[in-house]
């Protein structure tokens, strides 16, 4: 039996890592039901968030992606069609008065824009990349505060891009958690118990963690995996996280490619096809 806080073993089997952090999706809608009828569990986490738990997550079975800022890259429109199809409401936990740094691969990305495009002749994609804010002046800034290279605010930016797809007005809910996340630490390694403690009675977390040997990596072995004991030791039950992709292409760059119609919203690409 490996325990968890044996963390350099779990990060070393990727077997043991997916049992000990994922829960197939099946169960983890059977277990959200069964959960959230259960007053006493309901009751404990309730009294260890001090009751600062978003309403939505009451009145309805969530689906949680969160990012510091939501764009439609192919993460998250593959995030939130595996919601519907599975009667889930996808919502999107935005942070945006955490800091920008370059890098973040994900972060990165949202200043430079990666669009995926068809080679009309053979059906291959190729990848155009397109920086949008000047990162020497922004690097370190609040998301908030970044503003394009056309001056328009980032977040809005790429709030705006998914105008472009064929979404609802009702098709997912964009929740700014920034007050959340600054009343239960601000940074990752204070607040990231709470936030995993929502995700054991109040919706399911959709996430990718990675085990490779780089910040990615040591974000998950020295905050996530003590995070999911603490939850464990506190309630009894681990948090309900799925994988959003097969995990064996969890490092594909691909995640954060758009779809080649965001460019027309970009100024001075509006005609560049």
């Amino acid at each position: 039996m490996i325990k968890i806080g044996d963390y350099n073993t779990i990060m070393s089997d990727r077997n043991i890592f997916n049992q000990i952090v994922y829960t197939p999706l099946s169960e983890a809608l059977r277990l959200l039901d069964e959960r959230k009828k259960n007053k006493e569990l309901t009751a404990k986490v309730e009294k260890l968030l001090k009751g600062d738990i978003p309403e939505f997550l009451k009145k309805k079975n969530c689906a949680i992606l969160f990012r510091q800022v939501a764009t439609p890259n192919y993460e998250t429109r593959r995030f939130i069609s595996l919601a519907k199809e599975n009667d889930l409401h996808p919502v999107i936990f935005e942070y945006h008065d955490d800091k920008f740094t370059s890098n973040n691969e994900f972060k990165h990305s949202l200043g430079q824009l990666h669009i995926q495009k068809k080679n009309r002749k053979n059906s291959n994609f190729s990848v155009e990349k397109i920086t949008i804010i000047d990162f020497n002046l922004h690097n370190g800034k609040k998301f908030k505060d970044i503003k394009t290279l056309w001056l328009e605010p980032l977040v809005d930016f790429h709030k705006k891009l998914f105008s472009v797809h064929d979404y609802g007005v009702n098709d997912f809910y964009l929740y700014n958690a920034s007050d959340w996340f600054k009343k239960n630490g601000g940074k990752a390694i204070d607040y990231y118990v709470n936030l995993l403690l929502l995700f054991t009675c109040f919706g399911i977390l959709f996430e990718n963690f990675l085990t490779s040997k780089n910040s990615e990596g040591e974000f998950t072995k020295g905050i996530v995996l003590p995070a999911i004991e603490k939850v464990i030791n506190l309630v009894g039950v681990k948090p309900l996280i799925i994988p959003i992709e097969p995990l064996d292409l969890e490092t594909d760059i691909f995640w954060v490619h758009h779809l080649l119609k965001v460019k027309e919203l970009i100024p001075n690409y509006k005609n560049d096809r």
